[in-house]
């Protein structure tokens, strides 16, 4: 990833530098793209320098929730629709009921299967949308309920995709949004790839604790059945993201496989132009970013118990999540990843670390998103006289 620091966003930087001295052998990616151009990109440690790629984990699902914008600008999907109309087998035990929008937003309750399932399953999103669409949800509907659906969100919207294009998401993803880019964020990576692979290590809060695999938190996580892969079971993310099999399927909530310029690329051009692109406009109108990133539910979700937000796919921010405005969209992820859009500063964001940072009283990627804010707030106050 190519060094470029501006003197107005040299802070971040430094910032970035100090958190890398707190800890022997961190590795960190961070971009930043502001008003269409690039104005930070940085890499801090062996781990993640030159042109390494690694897994982004959920951040994939800001992708993948990108996707889903794109349809709903074509209009083929309506998030006001019940979700029957585009899958009528989803319907059963009441919830034909549930809008596209209550789906994407983690209240339809389909958080996996207790016990799990196996890996062949896990990794085949339209068998397991099959298994996803006879099952109830596991809380009461039409009442604001959600909870975060780990795993099966890719799911649902890797089917809602299949339904109303007869492809599938990946091959969406990259037609219309990877290539014409032409970034480096791959869902589904390529093995001529492998080498630039860098994998994500093991951090202080990485899923292979015990999950009962009858509560909601360990049904989302597909406890206790784990991933099977080349070499046997896995249970924790990091050993699952690292398995080339998985990157190569690229499941739509978990398998992405990015450096953090490409994701702030990404999300810059979501919404207006990026000269370095060729990208003359936003990939999505206003009225669509708009609409694909409207908060639909707010508090503590069921699955974790945590104060969150969501959008259409999207994660929205919160007090205890302040990435951005109330503008802002875009998805974290298990290795403490980040990428985001923020229309109301102009902002595309991309923050990858090598490993989970653990219990920390508030993340770095949040830090940072704070800091690039203040910059740009400076820099309109300063504009304003």
């Amino acid at each position: 990833m190519e060094s470029v620091i501006t003197p107005d966003f040299a802070p971040l930087a430094h910032a970035l530098e100090d958190r890398a001295a707190q800890e022997d052998g961190y590795s960190a990616q961070l971009a930043v793209y502001h008003r269409g151009q690039l104005v930070l990109s940085h890499t801090v440690g062996e781990h993640l320098a030159g042109d390494g790629l690694t897994c982004v984990f959920s951040c994939t699902k800001g992708l993948s929730s990108l996707v889903i914008a794109l349809l709903l600008q074509d209009g083929l999907l309506d998030p006001a629709e019940p979700i029957t109309t585009y899958w009528p087998e989803f319907g059963t035990h009441g919830k034909g009921a549930l809008t596209v929008g209550q789906v994407l937003s983690h209240q339809a309750g389909v958080l996996g299967v207790p016990g799990g399932v196996p890996s062949q399953i896990l990794l085949d999103s339209a068998e397991y949308a099959k298994i996803l669409a006879t099952l109830p949800s596991i809380w009461p509907l039409g009442q604001n309920i959600f909870g975060y659906h780990a795993i099966t969100m890719g799911v649902l919207m890797e089917e809602l995709v299949r339904r109303v294009t007869g492809k599938e998401l990946k091959e969406v993803y990259e037609v219309r949004i990877r290539k014409p880019l032409g970034v480096d964020a791959y869902i589904g990576q390529d093995a001529s790839l492998e080498p630039r692979y860098r994998q994500v290590l093991p951090g202080a809060n990485q899923v292979g604790a015990f999950f009962d695999p009858f509560s909601p938190a360990g049904i989302a996580v597909n406890s206790s059945a784990g991933f099977a892969f080349e070499n046997g079971p896995v249970y924790s993310w990091h050993e699952a993201a690292n398995s080339p099999m998985m990157r190569g399927i690229g499941p739509a909530s978990m398998g992405g496989v990015a450096d953090a310029k490409s994701l702030a690329a990404i999300y810059a051009a979501s919404f207006g132009p990026v000269p370095s692109l060729d990208a003359e406009r936003g990939f999505l109108s206003e009225d669509t970013w708009s609409r694909a990133s409207t908060e639909l539910v707010y508090g503590p979700e069921r699955t974790g118990g945590n104060i969150q937000a969501y959008a259409l796919g999207f994660m929205k921010p919160t007090p205890n999540n302040d990435f951005g405005s109330i503008f802002a969209y875009g998805h974290d992820g298990a290795n403490s990843s980040l990428a985001f859009a923020d229309p109301a500063y102009q902002l595309g964001f991309g923050f990858i670390p090598s490993r989970n940072e653990g219990e920390r009283d508030t993340s770095t990627a949040i830090e940072l998103s704070r800091l690039a804010r203040q910059i740009v707030i400076g820099k309109m106050m300063k504009a304003r006289g």
